[in-house]
């Protein structure tokens, strides 16, 4: 069970406070074991071994009782012990085979660089890959120097309930112990040990469990929840095999009088209902379990583009080979008796006298097959919809104006001590570039998440109207490259002396929630209280609001301060001002191997990392799209099917039709305007549908496009114009036949 918080002023968050989890241990029989984890400072490790360096994204520095509460195979070492001394590391056996090849990796000792610490480790165990939501690399023990030290012995997290709420909290329950029991004790806990912390934070908190098999697909701190893209999958793979279904009743029905001496014939010489029904039925299972076996063919050949799609690596292996067998069984039992039943049952209701004499009872029939082909496009219109709908906000996204200029800069990580501590010399170089418009730093450029927060209350008042402040540091220049707009007093200078003294900038949103319109907030102060201790600030000046992370999320009030040394920043942001940007990578990649030699070098171009934010909305609208596709191919089939049935069963009366003189274009319409007419009822029914869902969606943003009546008219367009197309073909071709022949073959 994860084990989190809900703090006023935030979002629910996935980690608590760092004596929390211990604490619960130690009080709570109920907890059988524990343990932190913390991803390390700074994002990505960098690893060197001899002559290997590289980064490695996926670490955490844990307790030794990690592999008390998680399961992992270790092929070297033990997991009783692999974490219990200082500095020691354990390692995945696809980052063993990568730094020591099929040598044994067991005491061996590599340097990791993290944030503001490279130090040496000793490699204590390796275990197996798995899938994992934690996506594990490596593992460092808690009782390390660096980022453990810091959870351990700082005395900003020793006896911190209230903030710091960075740490990942595991507990692994006893047998018989329900999660809601055990959240009530923790929250008696929370107040036991932390009212005073939040009392003087001036900020509420509870805790919360959730199970640890929720957390990658349905976490209640993760605004995505991944289960959301896999239920809209596979309800739209299921909306696909229902209209396969409907087409298969609908020209089942149709060509009933086909099969209607047949059954007439059987019925005279003895056969029962039920003979009858089980005869439909069996072939029905017969034709679906032939196209299960082609699917699974098609499945394989077109796996990898789906994956390139979706983003995933999905394929058939011996794993899930029973699943998929089970889940195909099923499948089929239900699509036969689904699109089956009626079928059998219509048929075999046929009494002999009257489907020898040519009377048939198709009145019901006809109604339903009208009936089944509005369902059709309905899904089809409202799935075309939600494409248009989902490539509006995608196109809004890109055009919307962020608050601030993406374009033409680059994102340089600082990711090693040596790289922090050459950020001012490497800064002065590269201005002097004559491609390099400007350089600065932040801690968090626009498209990361702030991590850090503040709470500021203004003079006069006290912590109970404290503000929860996103706090960035940034360098002097950082606010004018990115062109953000400063609304009122002014911006940092290069006294970073003098600036980092207290001034700090806010944004509009912040002035607001002061109640403080921006231009007589310019020189009020603000403090913050922590440990006993009072911090002041002063505000010089207050910028626009801009977006700093997803156009989903709302603009949070955000504190701009200035470091006091050049050596304290995670990211170098630099402009280019020439459109050759590769000959200006190339420049600012010499100048960092001179300056910064042991540190590879990295870069992103700002305006891409902002897409990142976008993908699986990018990946969901070319699903939707493909989807779409093949729903409206497989309506066009069903009802090329049936307009092509009826007009053959229609070909004595067009003939009369000619003979009395009606033209073609005429007969055309005629035939045609009985299928349109049901597209537009379907148009009818599925518009209000698709608006309801897309504004369900939309509603994941905080910032949104207005959806209008222009995406919904493009798929009841597009629908209709495309079943004109399919309908006429049949049409035109009936109507254009000699009557003369028609009428001599009748």
């Amino acid at each position: 069970t994860q084990f989190e918080a809900n703090v006023a002023g935030f979002d629910k968050l996935n980690s608590v406070s760092p004596p929390v989890t211990m604490t619960l241990k130690e009080e709570l029989a109920e907890v059988e074991s524990a343990v932190r984890m913390v991803s390390p400072f700074g994002g990505e490790s960098q690893i060197q071994y001899n002559d290997k360096l590289f980064y490695e994204r996926d670490a955490f520095v844990a307790d030794s009782t990690l592999f008390d509460v998680f399961t992992y195979e270790f092929i070297e070492g033990s997991p009783k012990d692999a974490l219990t001394e200082v500095n020691t590391v354990v390692i995945s056996d696809v980052l063993a085979k990568k730094l020591f090849g099929d040598e044994s990796a067991l005491n061996k000792n590599i340097l990791i660089s993290q944030g503001d610490n490279s130090i040496n480790f000793d490699i204590t165990g390796v275990f197996k890959s798995q899938k994992s939501f934690l996506r594990a690399s490596f593992f460092i023990s808690m009782m390390s120097e660096g980022t453990g030290d810091f959870v351990r012995n700082h005395p900003d997290n020793r006896d911190e309930w209230a903030g710091q709420n960075f740490i990942y909290g595991f507990l692994k329950l006893t047998p018989n112990h329900s999660m809601e029991a055990v959240e009530s004790k923790i929250n008696q806990i929370l107040i036991k040990y932390g009212a005073s912390d939040m009392k003087a934070l001036g900020i509420s908190k509870t805790l919360f469990l959730e199970p640890v098999k929720d957390i990658y697909l349905k976490s209640q701190t993760d605004k995505k929840q991944r289960i959301t893209t896999i239920y809209v999958v596979v309800s739209i793979a299921a909306l696909i095999l229902l209209l396969g279904c409907v087409n298969f009743i609908n020209l089942t029905t149709a060509k009933a009088v086909k099969r209607a001496s047949e059954i007439g014939v059987r019925k005279a010489i003895g056969a029962v209902r039920s003979n009858l029904i089980q005869q439909v039925l069996s072939e029905v299972m017969i034709l679906i379990t032939l196209s299960v076996l082609i699917g699974l063919v098609l499945a394989q050949i077109i796996l990898p583009f789906f994956n390139q799609l979706a983003g995933k690596e999905l394929r058939f292996d011996l794993q899930n080979l029973p699943y998929i067998a089970i889940a195909l069984l099923l499948l089929i039992g239900f699509l036969a008796i689904f699109a089956g039943l009626y079928p059998s049952l219509y048929l075999s209701s046929f009494k002999p006298v009257d489907v020898l004499k040519g009377k048939l009872p198709l009145g019901l029939t006809s109604k339903l097959r009208q009936g089944l082909v509005v369902f059709q496009f309905a899904i089809a219109i409202a799935l075309s919809c939600g494409m248009f709908v989902i490539s509006k906000q995608l196109s809004f996204i890109r055009t919307a104006n962020l608050g601030f200029s993406p374009e033409q800069k680059i994102i340089i990580p600082l990711r090693t001590p040596d790289a922090k501590k050459k950020y001012e010399s490497l800064k002065n170089v590269l201005k002097q570039l004559s491609t390099i418009s400007d350089v600065s730093a932040s801690n968090f450029p626009p498209g990361l998440t702030v991590a850090s927060d503040i709470i500021l209350y203004p003079e006069g008042s006290g912590v109970n109207n404290a503000i929860v402040n996103r706090r960035n540091r940034i360098d002097a220049g950082y606010l004018e490259l990115l062109d953000i707009k400063l609304i009122a007093g002014r911006n940092f200078t290069n006294n970073r002396q003098a600036e980092s003294q207290g001034n700090i900038i806010l944004n509009r949103t912040s002035a607001r929630s002061f109640g403080i319109e921006p231009e007589k907030i310019i020189g009020q102060k603000f403090y913050f209280e922590w440990h006993e201790k009072k911090f002041e600030f002063q505000v010089i000046g207050v910028v626009e609001d801009f977006n700093q992370t997803s156009l989903r999320d709302p603009i949070l009030p955000t504190m701009f301060e200035m470091s006091d040394i050049p050596d304290n920043y995670e990211f170098v942001v630099a402009g280019i001002n020439t459109n050759s940007f590769s000959e200006s990578i190339e420049s600012v990649e010499r100048i960092w191997k001179e300056q910064v030699n042991n540190t590879p070098f990295e870069y992103e171009f700002l305006d891409t990392s902002i897409g990142y934010q976008y993908r699986e909305d990018e990946r969901l609208s070319k699903i939707i799209t493909s989807f779409s596709v093949i729903a409206m191919i497989i309506c066009c089939l069903g009802l090329y099917g049936l307009s092509s049935y009826m007009a053959e069963r229609r070909l004595k009366e067009i003939g009369v039709r000619k003979v009395l003189g009606a033209s073609v274009p005429k007969i055309v319409a005629m035939m045609s305007g009985e299928f349109l007419r049901l597209v537009l009822l379907a148009s009818i029914t599925a518009v209000p549908l698709a608006w309801y869902a897309s504004e369900k969606w939309l509603q994941n943003f905080q910032f949104k496009t207005n959806i209008g009546m222009t995406p919904f008219l493009y798929a009841c367009i597009g629908a209709t114009f495309i079943a004109l197309l399919t309908v006429s073909f049949e049409s035109f071709k009936a109507a254009s036949m000699n009557p003369v022949k028609t009428l001599r073959n009748e």
